[in-house]
């Protein structure tokens, strides 16, 4: 039986409120699969349930990254939790087992020009810079005469029962694509009914709530325990856009959960990967059955040892396991897809997730397990979460970057680390090339990370706390590789002599640490800036110019969207996720969420919450200074 933690309020992102000091990803926010929520109605004993809870079904939640989160008092008593860790792991000056020390090949933060304006200062918001999409009458404060945010009423715009907005891509078509998270924000807590996709269109206005169906056509599929009040169905946890040969392109999504205790014998299952395909008589986008993979397809293409261990079966009555697919990107060269597997291989096995590559057929190319992590004899379990794709790779060699949550194996939140690995598509490998590291030995967390055309990396990160924005880390490309690589390469036992060491990046971006944690870190293309958006609602740009040792960055002062003011009752959260670029049409996507992630005992009956999509006029924010 694994260590459980009882799940307190399992608040991830409080917003703007205060008091509150919960932290999480949720897209993030998985479990992990040393006692899979999904596969067994085993759960808490009575001592670990919440007092409150005692006439509910069992919390059968084995540890969510927001339970780790959350440990104690709350996110900074978890952060302090792993204090004694990170100063064992610490780089800084000599260590007990050697570990290199990190230098920058140039003065952190050494020649930027610094902010552009004043340092908490808040820009008044622009005409014409914000509209916001939503169901009639959802906008509360928001719409209200005067506002110079636009509101746009979208006939028929509904998510389904228990879904909330989540991450996004854009088409060339201008089509934007929304994957669903649970009003928990957990994958472990589901909340719906079905699995589902958004689109909308913007030049018609049109909404479509794309649901998903099982292999056997179902759509409706709750839990087969009738104490979990008709929850049930899947997550879509990640979506893209990838161009295909003949010029056209396709959508993909990952689901972390796809499976959540029916009978699949008449339910069926969800698909793990799954597709859509623009319509070729209609011109809609439309789910493609015969292009998504469950786990079991995914593991049949497969070496039956890679199969065993990138797709394990727990249980002879439960299907196939994914291990958990939170993140998907596209590689450059070979068009694959890389796939970050966040959870463990079930009990009796490692709580290490992994690493996936397959082609756009659903075929496995190569499969990655992360090793056990024992850093001065500490053992660190490492869940992968989120990866970024460096567009400039080289063919065999192509680059991309993963973060990661670390936890102690007393469950004490370790800061996240990032880490470069490299696909070599003839050989069908995936090999680490830097150990993974942070920026500075603080207790800052690396959180999101985006590439732009040079091979310059960003790394949002996150203060101690895990509430508000630390200072945005940039990694260039300094001839062939970026210092990740250089000063921290993945050499002999990396995952024992310098996992977590500190790998100061090249720049600190002077004025980027205002606001909360980053949600979303996003490139345009056209104009070079970085777009970084808070979970408070607060939207910057920075401005970078120069490449690799010579780059000078300004920052623009931050622009307050207004969440508050669609904020519903307080028991609610309202806030930001990853957005997308419409590099043609000049416009940022972001979807903005309504959960509920306190006052209300879970689980209990799916029903529906206002969800909505921001657009941000690029020229005008650009244009504003």
């Amino acid at each position: 039986m694994p260590v459980r933690i009882r799940a307190g309020t399992d608040s991830d992102e409080p917003g703007r409120r205060r008091g509150r000091t919960s932290r999480g990803d949720g897209e993030d926010a998985a479990i992990s699969e040393h006692d899979m929520l999904p596969m067994r109605d085993a759960g808490d004993t009575e001592a670990d349930r919440d007092d409150t809870e005692t006439r509910t079904p069992r919390d059968a939640g084995p540890l969510t990254r927001r339970r780790l989160l959350i440990t104690g008092v709350g996110l900074g008593a978890a952060a302090g939790g792993g204090l004694l860790a990170g100063r064992l792991l610490s780089s800084e000056g000599a260590t007990p087992s050697g570990m290199p020390s990190a230098h920058p090949s140039a003065p952190v933060g050494g020649v930027t020009a610094g902010p552009s304006e004043p340092a908490g200062a808040v820009s008044e918001l622009p005409q014409n810079l914000l509209t916001i999409y939503g169901a009639p009458d959802s906008f509360n404060e928001l719409g209200a005469p005067g506002s110079a945010v636009r509101t746009v009423d979208v006939p028929g715009w509904g998510f389904g029962p228990g879904q909330a907005a989540f991450m996004s891509a854009v088409a060339d078509d201008g089509t934007v694509f929304i994957s669903t998270t649970p009003f928990t924000d957990d994958q472990s807590k589901l909340t719906g009914t079905d699995m589902e996709l958004e689109v909308f269109e913007p030049d018609a206005e049109r909404f479509t709530r794309l649901v998903i169906p099982s292999d056997r056509g179902r759509t409706s599929l709750p839990r087969f325990d009738p104490s979990y009040r008709g929850v049930g169905g899947g997550d879509t946890s990640d979506v893209i856009v990838v161009p295909v040969s003949d010029g056209s392109q396709r959508v993909v999504f990952t689901s972390l959960m796809p499976f959540y205790g029916w009978d699949v014998r008449t339910g069926g299952e969800l698909p793990s990967i799954g597709q859509l395909h623009k319509d070729g008589d209609s011109g809609r986008w439309v789910y493609d059955g015969g292009a998504s993979r469950t786990a079991a397809e995914l593991a049949a293409s497969a070496q039956p040892n890679i199969a065993a261990r990138a797709f394990p079966k727990l249980s002879p009555v439960e299907p196939r396991t994914s291990r958990g697919p939170a993140s998907v990107a596209r590689l450059p060269r070979s068009g694959h897809l890389v796939i970050a597997q966040y959870l463990g291989t079930g009990t009796g096995g490692t709580d290490n997730g992994s690493l996936l590559v397959i082609d756009l057929a659903g075929r496995v190319k190569a499969f990655w397990q992360y090793p056990q992590v024992r850093p001065l004899g500490i053992e660190i379990v490492v869940n992968p979460r989120e990866i970024s794709v460096d567009p400039t790779s080289e063919p065999d060699d192509e680059r991309f970057v993963l973060i990661s949550d670390a936890r102690g194996l007393d469950y004490s939140t370790q800061p996240f680390p990032i880490q470069e690995f490299s696909y070599n598509e003839s050989h069908g490998t995936i090999t680490p090339r830097s150990t993974a590291v942070r920026a500075v030995q603080d207790g800052s967390r690396m959180e999101s990370a985006v590439f732009d055309a040079n091979g310059t990396l960003y790394v949002a990160r996150t203060k101690r706390d895990g509430l508000t924005a630390e200072t945005l880390a940039v990694y260039p490309k300094l001839g062939r590789e970026r210092g990740l690589v250089t000063r921290a390469p993945a050499t002999g036992n990396w995952q024992v002599d310098s996992w977590g060491i500190a790998n100061p990046p090249d720049y600190l971006v002077v004025g980027t640490d205002q606001g909360g944690l980053v949600r979303s870190v996003s490139h345009d293309p056209t104009s070079g800036a970085i777009l970084l958006a808070g979970l408070d609602g607060l939207v910057q740009v920075v401005r970078p110019s120069g490449r690799g040792s010579q780059m000078t960055f300004r920052t623009d002062r931050p622009i307050d969207v207004g969440l508050s003011r669609l904020r519903g009752p307080s028991t609610r959260y309202v806030g930001v996720r990853r957005g997308a670029v419409d590099a043609s049409r000049r416009i940022l996507w972001l979807p903005v969420n309504q959960m509920v992630l306190d006052g209300l005992t879970w689980p209990y009956p799916p029903f529906k919450l206002d969800q909505w999509l921001l657009q941000v006029d690029l020229d005008v924010l650009l244009n504003q200074h």
